[in-house]
């Protein structure tokens, strides 16, 4: 019995330690490391498979003032929600992912350009319309601004994806 019960333990234990090394301990998302894994095999599986592999690369807008004004248990509170209306919203394959910050990502391995078009698009007015209340006052309204990029017509490599989803951000920030 005893033997047993180590063996469950142990079990646990390596789950509950792969668990911390692959999510974001804020908002429960899959973490940087994670995401690059899962990215290099989707694109390694779409290569062979002909397919397409979609990124979107968001971040929510004017943050750092967001955090300034509000304080920082605030901004806290609004990365946990946006993490949890990325868990109601994507579909399934999905990997919702928290990149740094407030930056996030989504990898949709099997989906082309006007499919994650649609998706960005439900993640903006989604995340839109929250109504966030912290100290029992309501926060503003967060937005976001994001950029999308298509393996292979992006680029062939995943780092060739990320790079070309931050691009596309940083043109709709602009």
């Amino acid at each position: 019995g005893e033997r047993v019960s180590m063996a469950i333990a142990n079990v646990r234990l390596r789950d509950e330690l792969h668990h911390q090394s692959t999510r974001d301990p804020l908002t429960g998302l899959f973490n940087r490391r994670y995401l690059l894994d899962a990215l290099r095999n989707a694109v390694n599986a779409a290569e062979r498979c002909g397919e397409e592999v979609a990124l979107i690369s968001f971040d929510a807008d004017h943050f750092k003032l967001f955090n300034d004004n509000h304080g920082h248990d605030a901004g806290d509170m609004v990365l946990r929600e946006i993490g949890a209306r990325m868990f109601d919203l994507l579909p399934d394959g999905a990997v919702p992912c928290r990149f740094g910050g407030e930056e996030f990502i989504v990898l949709l391995p099997k989906t082309g350009k006007s499919s994650v078009l649609e998706i960005a698009e439900q993640l903006r007015t989604t995340i839109e319309a929250v109504e966030i209340k912290y100290s029992g006052r309501p926060l503003p309204n967060v937005t976001i601004s994001s950029g999308i990029a298509v393996f292979p017509h992006a680029g062939k490599l995943p780092q060739d994806l990320i790079k070309a989803a931050d691009l596309a951000l940083y043109q709709a920030k602009s």
